[in-house]
């Protein structure tokens, strides 16, 4: 398959290798219905095997081809028929992928981290199971609690975005984000001096819900 940048504008007098290919992304371009449906039926298939093979993940490669078509649908005044139509497309699933992986990189980042520190705290010398310690902690929140905790933690939200995606205003959703934190250090810091510990973090906190 020939790789080409589906940003990139094409030269004046440039060849057109693929004119049956241009003539259907202009109209595609024109929102024309069918001309998309034509694209989708010829291209979806192998779109589809690219991204499993980009990502391992049958479902998270639906996600992202429907997320290349929706990228497709904005840029494609772009494509100027200088090769395969598919080519174009495809390079914007690869592009899908890869920020997929990075996302996926800095969650488990993330994820490590909270996992290190249920290790750091942990009153029992032999308890190695972090990550259930985690689990049980995160279960312990209500709901809401627990979305709006992950998409500031894990997402690395703003408190105005996690506001957005909760539907709430921003100063509700740092108190929960507050009240979140302190039921997981709660839960999770070691018996023994708990009361400089929980201090320590309460300040911290307070600092965080004030700003």
């Amino acid at each position: 398959m020939e790789v080409i940048d589906p940003h990139a504008s094409a030269a004046v007098g440039e060849a057109v290798h693929c004119p049956q290919d241009l003539a259907l992304a202009r109209r595609a371009a024109d929102r024309c219905e069918k001309a998309w449906r034509e694209i989708y039926d010829r291209t979806r298939d192998r779109l589809f095997a690219l991204l499993v093979y980009h990502t391992g993940q049958r479902e998270e490669a639906l996600e992202l081809l429907q997320e290349t078509y929706l990228s497709a649908l904005k840029s494609i005044h772009r494509y100027h028929g200088t090769g395969p139509l598919e080519a174009y497309l495809a390079i914007i699933a690869i592009r899908r992928a890869r920020d997929w992986k990075r996302e996926l990189s800095r969650r488990r980042r993330v994820l490590q981290q909270l996992a290190a520190h249920v290790r750091k705290v942990s009153c029992a010398p032999d308890d190695l199971d972090a990550r259930r310690r985690l689990h049980q902690a995160l279960a312990r929140l209500g709901s809401r609690q627990r979305a709006i905790f992950l998409l500031r933690e894990l997402e690395g939200l703003s408190f105005r975005q996690v506001a957005e995606a909760a539907r709430c205003s921003e100063s509700t959703a740092r108190v929960h984000h507050f009240r979140a934190r302190q039921k997981m250090r709660d839960f999770l810091r070691p018996r023994r001096n708990a009361g400089t510990s929980s201090a320590r973090l309460r300040g911290a906190e307070t600092e965080e819900v004030s700003s």
